[in-house]
Formats: structure tokens, C-alpha cells, sequence
């Protein structure tokens, strides 16, 4: 195989390569201008300037490793005061849900000397989801260097999380799986750290999995390079071949793995760019992320842009150019070292730090000098796609358990307030009543983890069905909604269910491809928001657990107005407050299946199970078997109640309908008709 040079921008030979050839199509005069090539930036980033047809053998899964590099130079810099600091390194690692970026961190510490690991999804909920929910910060020592590595959330609907954390870092390792390939939220990540203009390195990870298929995650890696506008220098990235689980690493390929993950770790030093020091410029730290403690208060997380930091230390906090200059003083400096936070006395610029000893800020904030107040700009984020109404418990039971201990609307009020402070995807607006408030966010799942994290803390409160925001589109001034990229992962089994409910919800398929594991596809579907909530859950029922779904907001497209079902079964509500009887349960039986079981409390307008039919249905279920003096001529014949459906937080968002809510409390979650709580 071969490359030929194309005359960057810059005028220095670059190089790039491709798995299959590239056919040169010559224009007319009428398609000649800007759009006369491919609609990919970086075809026409490839031909300028070339007259060579660009050729590469397929099947060459050692190219990026193998392939020759540039010579790098040492930029000089113009403006005096600027110096490089080589002794840090800051790095953001990026991926899809479950492509392994928690257990890479993990294994790098582990390596870099750290004898007991505490894993970096810490919380309780991360834990039992397998999930990454919160960004979190880590730091390790290789070769003298000090690396600040940032773990990110692999979920679209945590979307905010690396939007934000990106700011702190100035490279990115971009994580893909060996079998899976690059999926909706590696197109995401990645978008946003080349619109940030972050170095980026590639590792494939889970190379030991028996279905890992290397050659073709490499291509379809350089292919999302290409198709999201990256230029020639950032499609020319270094690979890393990886197993985050056994803690190996190779440059060379997936069948040279080294006993450690040295070769990653020699490629971050080698890559990232050391941070630049502006020595003449004045303190500017702009807060990145939030924390807090019930002894020292709200502590912010950031990088150090410039400037110092030392305990004690009084400093202005600003937001944005035009914001208010406040005061306050650092009462408690910590820097990263694994991933706890160790004192210090003193922060330089480039490190990444949080402190303590300021009440009043948020993610966005800058933290200046008082006599140069130089504010940096805000962070921004994607709007929220998602919203739900929070009010307070109006059920018969409400505030029965001794787990409730925040059950009036002020306290859910600040609750909801917390959150929109930390998580800049979280909105909250007033709502239809003074103790209403309506919440918004990327997508029922973050909704969901908001409201599972605040049973836990002792909250009781009801929420209305997720409803999809609109908007109004400046130029036409017609209604939009969202629409979304959904990827799912099937066997073949089951191909044709997955095809029949997505034609049910408006979706259109826009690719299918082999999956990693035989017998199995990979479909594309673009749809609209409104029509994926509850699809995953259904989607588990139907293949019995099988399909795999992933989704990513895509865009803003028209609103046709039509309504969707949520679901195709009724539901089964109760007329009679009491306990559900075995008598009662035993002659519904084959009306639908339940959520409660014999003996459960209910009320009445409570939503007790799943009608095997369109229409809704009400019993009482607590009706009692008439005592008499006869005997019965069955009396001797006992029949078997089937089991109650176990229901999570997500999948009564899944489930519910429009013209119900949802109550959640510290213990349990009922689901109840907006009527008999003299709801709208």
C-alpha cells in the first residue's frame, strides 16, 4: 500500500490513509465552488491540492500504528511570558455507555502505584447501574508527570457531563470497542472535542473479546473522523490497542499486547500537549464542575487557566464579562492524586484543582483576580429535549412512612434547585401550581436517576408523564421537535420486531449492517424523540431481553402534530381503598397481569396492573368472598396467583400515560389516574 503527500493548509506534506480506494469525480462547471466534492469535509480536505488518487490495502489493521510520523516542532512563541509546563498532563477520556472507560482509569492507577483502587464510579446508583453518571477527576504519576485524567459518562442523556469537562482538558482519549465499533455517543463525544480542537487519541478497547474485529473499527473510526469535518492533522490520530480489563496495551496491534498498559501511557505523554502558561496573565479558573460537603460547603472543580491559587487567598467570582464581580476567599485547597483529593497550600496554573470557601456559584463561573477581574466565557450546553411536572404526594398514603422525611413543596423546591446548580442539562420552570414545578432535561433516563437519587434522600413527591419539548424554528416560525438517532443491536431473530414497532413509531431506518456477534444486526433509525420513550423497555420484553438499544439527539425537524401511543395495553385501576384480597385477584386474573399483590394496600384511582387490552379497565380489588353456611363443591381446589410485575423508576416512565402520575416515595412507586388526585 501507499500514501500520497496532500499540501496542507499550512503548506507542510501531510498524510492520511483510507481502507478502501477513493474515486476522483471530475465536475462540470455548474458543480464547481465549494460544494463541487464529496459532502464530506474530509474528502475535500484530502483532494486539495492533490492529483493523485489516495489508495490503501483493506485489511492492514496495524496502519495508524505503523504508518510514518510527521517530524513535530516546538512552536515559537510570539508573545513573551508563555512557557509550556511539562510536568502535567490533562486528559478527558471520552466513549460510548460500557466501552470501558471506568475500568481503563481504574487499571491506570493501579499501575501508576496506587495498591488499593477505589473505582471511579463511587456512587451508590453508578454502581448498581454500571453506569459512569457523574464526571469525576484522577490523577497519576508516570515518568515524573503528573496526568489529570477526567472519567466521563458514556450516556447520551449525561450528554452535559463531557460537554463541560472538555474544558478542563487538552486532549482526549477517545475509547471504542473492538467488537461494537464507534456507536451514537462516540459521534457525539467526538464532535464536541473537534469543535474544542482537542488532540485526540484513539483506543480500541476489549481487543480480547472473541468477537473483537479491529480492522473494521479502525476503518469506521476513520470514517467518523472524516464525516464530522475533522481536518487532516486530527484524522492523522495515534492508535492504541487495549484491554482495560487485563491491563495491556500495544501500539502495534491487537496480536502484540505488552504485559502493561505502558505503550498507552507513553502515548498520552507523547500526545498531549502540554499545558501553556500565560505568566504575565491574572488569576482565571473557570469552575467546571460542583461538589459539596457538609463541613466545608460547595467546593468547585476546574483547571487553573493562569495565575495562582493559595489558602487563604481572597478572589472575585464572576460569570461572563457583563457579570456581577463577587468576593470570597479560598478557605481549602486540594489537588488530584488518584482519584482522592489530597490538601495543599498552593495551586500553579495548568494543574486541576477545587476549593472550598464560596457560597454563591455556579458551573460557569470564572474565578478572577480582584484587581483584573478578566472573566472567561460561560460554559454552554445542549438545550434539555425532556420534560416532566414535580409536585407534592396528594395520595391517600402520602407521608405515612418513617423513610419520608421531605414531603412539602419548599423542600422538593430546593431540592430541584440543587440540581439545576450542578448539572447544567437540569432546567426547572414553574409549574401549572404553586406546588408544582416543571423539570427539565436531556431525556427520561437523567430524569429518572434525579428522581431515584431524591427517593433515596428521603423525598416523597409525584411526577407527571415526560412530555417532549418544542420549539420554534427562528426562520419559518413553525413548530419543531426533536429527533434522534437510534442504534440497535439484534439478533436476527428478532430483526423483524425491532422493524415492525419502529414503522409503528414514525422511525425510518437509515442503515443495516452485520453485527459483531453472528447472528445479530446493527439497524440505524432517525426518529422522533416523542416516540422513543418507553421503546427500550418494550423493546426487552419482545426479544426477551436481546436487542440493545442506543440513542443520540440528531437535530430539530418538523412537528406533523400526530399523536403516539405510549403503549397498546390499557390499565387496570382500582374503585376502593383496602387491601388487595386473593379472592379478588384470583377471578381478574386473566383480565391482565398486576403490580400489586395479596394483602398490599391500595387507594382508590391507583393503577393496580396491565389490561390485555386497548381500553382501560376498574375493578375492586378489594373485595372480600362471601362468607355463607354452604360448602362449597370446589372448596378442595386451590388455584396459583401469578406473580406481581417488579416495576423500576424506569420503567414506570416507560409505561405511564399521559393522564397519569407517578408516586414515588423512599420505599415503593405507585402509579395512579390524575383524577382521583384532582389532578389537570
Amino acid at each position: 500500500s501507499f500514501v500520497t503527500p496532500v499540501q496542507s493548509q499550512v503548506g507542510a506534506p501531510s498524510f492520511a490513509a483510507r481502507s478502501r480506494p477513493i474515486e476522483v469525480k471530475p465536475t462540470t462547471p455548474a458543480q464547481s465552488g465549494a460544494g463541487a466534492w464529496s459532502s464530506h469535509a474530509w474528502c475535500a480536505s484530502l483532494m486539495f491540492g492533490a492529483v493523485a488518487t489516495l489508495h490503501a490495502t483493506r485489511g492492514n489493521s496495524t496502519r495508524a500504528g505503523r504508518r510514518s510520523r510527521l517530524p513535530r516542532f516546538v512552536a515559537t512563541l510570539d508573545k513573551p511570558g508563555i512557557i509550556e509546563r511539562e510536568d502535567i498532563r490533562n486528559i478527558a477520556i471520552i466513549a460510548h455507555v460500557d466501552h470501558g472507560k471506568t475500568t481503563l482509569t481504574n487499571a491506570l492507577m493501579k499501575q501508576c502505584g496506587l495498591e488499593k483502587v477505589k473505582s471511579m464510579d463511587s456512587d451508590q446508583l453508578e454502581q448498581e447501574r454500571g453506569i459512569t453518571i457523574l464526571a469525576k477527576n484522577a490523577a497519576v504519576t508516570y515518568k515524573g508527570i503528573k496526568i489529570n485524567i477526567v472519567d466521563t459518562p458514556g450516556h447520551a442523556d449525561f450528554g452535559a457531563e463531557v460537554e463541560r469537562i472538555l474544558n478542563m482538558a487538552d486532549a482526549c482519549l477517545l475509547l471504542v470497542d473492538a467488537a461494537e465499533g464507534p456507536m451514537p455517543q462516540t459521534k457525539f463525544v467526538l464532535r464536541q472535542a473537534l469543535k474544542l480542537k482537542k488532540k485526540i487519541i484513539v483506543c480500541i478497547n476489549k481487543v480480547d473479546k472473541p468477537a473483537s474485529r479491529v480492522d473494521w473499527v479502525l476503518d469506521t473510526t476513520f470514517d467518523l473522523f472524516g464525516c464530522l469535518g475533522a481536518d487532516d492533522e486530527a484524522c492523522d490520530f495515534p492508535v492504541v490497542y487495549a484491554s482495560g480489563f487485563q491491563g495491556v496495551a500495544s501500539n502495534e496491534g491487537p496480536d502484540s499486547l505488552e504485559k502493561d498498559l505502558t505503550p498507552l501511557l507513553d502515548t498520552i505523554l507523547e500526545e498531549t500537549p502540554a499545558p501553556k502558561i500565560d505568566n504575565s496573565a491574572p488569576l482565571q479558573m473557570l469552575v467546571s464542575n460542583l461538589d459539596y460537603d457538609d463541613y466545608v460547603g460547595r467546593i468547585c472543580i476546574g483547571r487553573l487557566i493562569s495565575g495562582e491559587l493559595k489558602v487563604g487567598q481572597e478572589v472575585g467570582i464572576k460569570y461572563g464579562e457583563d457579570g456581577e464581580l463577587r468576593k470570597g476567599n479560598v478557605t481549602k485547597l486540594w489537588q488530584f492524586n488518584n482519584n482522592d483529593r489530597v490538601p495543599t497550600e498552593l495551586i500553579k496554573a495548568g494543574d486541576i484543582c477545587c476549593f472550598s470557601g464560596i457560597g454563591e456559584v455556579k458551573i460557569g463561573d470564572t474565578v478572577v483576580d480582584l484587581e483584573t477581574p478578566m472573566a472567561l466565557p460561560p460554559i454552554e450546553v445542549e438545550e434539555p429535549t425532556v420534560a416532566m411536572e414535580f409536585t407534592i404526594n396528594k395520595s391517600p398514603f402520602a407521608a405515612r412512612l418513617k423513610e419520608s422525611t421531605k414531603v412539602t413543596a419548599p423542600q422538593v423546591k430546593a431540592r430541584l434547585e440543587k440540581e439545576c446548580l450542578t448539572n447544567l442539562a437540569i432546567r426547572m420552570d414553574g409549574g401549572s401550581t404553586s406546588e408544582s414545578f416543571k423539570v427539565k432535561g436531556r431525556g427520561t433516563l437523567q430524569l429518572g436517576i434525579l428522581m431515584e437519587n431524591m427517593r433515596r434522600e428521603g423525598f416523597e413527591f409525584m411526577v407527571s408523564a415526560p412530555e417532549v419539548l418544542l420549539r420554534e424554528n427562528p426562520d419559518t416560525g413553525k413548530q419543531e421537535e426533536p429527533y434522534e438517532e437510534v442504534v440497535i443491536d439484534v439478533p436476527n431473530d428478532f430483526q423483524g420486531v425491532i422493524m415492525e414497532e419502529m414503522q409503528r413509531k414514525q422511525g425510518v431506518l437509515q442503515s443495516m449492517e452485520a453485527g459483531a456477534v453472528e447472528n445479530s444486526t446493527v439497524l440505524t433509525f432517525e426518529i422522533p424523540t416523542r416516540c422513543t420513550i418507553g421503546l427500550p423497555g418494550k423493546f426487552a420484553q419482545r426479544t426477551s431481553g436481546s436487542a440493545v438499544m442506543s440513542s443520540q439527539f440528531s437535530h430539530w425537524g418538523p412537528f406533523d402534530g400526530s399523536e403516539v401511543k405510549i403503549r397498546e395495553k390499557g390499565s387496570i385501576a382500582t374503585t376502593a381503598t383496602g387491601k388487595a384480597t386473593y379472592y379478588s385477584l384470583l377471578n381478574f386474573q386473566l383480565k391482565g397481569r398486576f403490580f400489586v399483590e395479596h394483602a398490599e394496600e391500595v387507594y382508590a384511582g391507583q393503577v393496580i396492573g396491565m389490561h390485555n387490552r386497548e381500553t382501560d379497565l376498574t375493578v375492586n380489588i378489594t373485595k372480600e368472598k362471601a362468607v355463607s353456611n354452604v360448602r362449597a363443591a370446589c372448596a378442595q381446589v386451590t388455584d396459583n396467583l401469578n406473580g406481581k410485575i417488579q416495576m423500576s423508576i424506569d420503567d414506570w416512565l416507560g409505561f405511564m400515560d399521559t393522564d397519569e402520575v407517578l408516586e414515588v416515595t423512599p420505599v415503593e412507586c405507585r402509579l395512579a389516574k390524575k383524577s382521583a388526585m384532582k389532578m389537570k
